[in-house]
């Protein structure tokens, strides 16, 4: 009984020293962001890029897509893409949401 109480254990332990990456936020694709352009309405862009994860119930007029990468337990990547509207019509972009060319989890 005590062995098997050690090889479970012992078993465990191997388990615990695993961290999963977490991903959490809106997951973009390259070819999505492309397809956005100045002059596009809300529901256009909403269509193509969803809605964002983040909602300013201050500001309506600016969307903000954030997705975060956590790797053994420390922050590795932080993307952002802001969209500025006005009038219902998408006048600005910024961020530095643009998936890296082979990108890994390392």
């Amino acid at each position: 009984m005590k062995t098997i109480l050690l090889v479970i254990l012992f078993s465990l332990s191997f388990t615990a020293c695993y961290k999963t990456p977490i991903q959490q936020g809106n997951i973009l694709k390259q070819e999505d962001i492309n397809e956005i352009k100045p002059g596009m309405t809300k529901k256009q862009v909403a269509i193509i890029l969803g809605t964002p994860a983040i909602a300013n119930p201050f500001n309506q007029d600016r969307w903000d897509y954030i997705n975060t990468l956590k790797n053994k337990g420390k922050f590795k990547k932080l993307k952002k893409l802001t969209l500025y509207f006005e009038n219902d019509e998408l006048v600005k972009t910024e961020g530095n949401y643009f998936p890296e060319e082979n990108e890994t989890l390392d």
